[in-house]
């Protein structure tokens, strides 16, 4: 930044002085300068809503039955996905694989399968396990 400042006051100094070769060297210089600075404030403008969008994401996220749920949503999210690479991807209940009491879910991401008696919570059927 102090850059860009010196830059201007140079500028200021030559345009007083009438030198306008050197005046649009540095005129080119500021310009370019200044493109710079548009170009980092936004590449921090992006990674800051990025984190602010993860923390939200984190605080409507929570781990319960050994899935994650998201704050109104009743389908899970396999663990190994969120956990692995903070990807929300819900869990497909199997159908005709169980019975009454036992619910089998799968992630179509990553293709492991989790089984629950209703109500309890949900272990690895087969698939990857979650290595912390």
């Amino acid at each position: 930044m102090s850059s860009l400042i010196d830059t201007a006051k140079i500028v200021y100094d030559l345009a007083k002085k009438g030198m306008s070769i050197d005046l649009q060297e540095k005129l080119m210089q500021l310009r370019e300068e200044a493109l710079e600075l548009q170009e980092e404030n936004l590449t921090l403008k992006k990674e800051n809503l990025k984190s602010k969008e993860q923390i939200e994401l984190q605080e409507k996220v929570h781990f319960k039955k050994k899935v994650y749920y998201r704050d109104g949503d009743p389908i899970p999210f396999c663990p190994y996905c969120y956990e692995k690479s903070k990807l929300l991807i819900h869990l497909s209940q199997e159908t005709g694989a169980a019975g009454k009491e036992q619910e089998i879910y799968r992630c179509q991401e990553c293709g492991t399968e989790y089984s629950s008696i209703r109500g309890e919570e949900f272990t690895i059927y087969s698939g990857r396990m979650i290595r912390k």
